[in-house]
């Protein structure tokens, strides 16, 4: 029998996450990012590699609630501050909470959630 053994932290956070991606654009650095949280079943998920910044309203059209979920270090915080910058401008409804509820899992890159989430998805061996 497998047992799912998530961090209940790291389960409500991506539960919440899943959730929100239902309705909202999740925008994340780059592709390891968006696999990272299709992996987790989470939706909707957009990166911001090989785009121009002032090209992001186009890329989003469609949405206006936009989870702002970019990496914890010193580009992703100037990241978040430019993207906050440009769209709450556009009239986008932004959510940072989950940006918040990564550093205090000590998770610094938005990757790191593939390795989390698939090392709980494994079963132990019988042996």
């Amino acid at each position: 029998m497998c047992v799912n053994m998530m961090d209940k932290n790291l389960k409500d956070f991506i539960d919440e996450l899943r959730k929100a991606s239902e309705s909202s654009a999740v925008l994340v650095e780059g592709k390891r990012d968006r696999f990272a949280l299709e992996y987790a079943g989470v939706r909707n998920v957009f990166t911001i590699g090989g785009l121009r910044l002032t090209d992001l309203p186009d890329v989003l059209e469609g949405y206006s609630h936009v989870v702002i979920l970019f990496d914890l270090d010193k580009h992703g915080e100037r990241l978040t501050q430019k993207v906050r910058s440009i769209l709450s401008r556009e009239g986008y409804i932004l959510i940072e909470e989950f940006r918040e509820k990564l550093r205090q899992m000590g998770i610094m890159h938005v990757e790191e959630l593939y390795e989390e989430v698939r090392g709980s998805k494994q079963c132990p061996t019988a042996g």
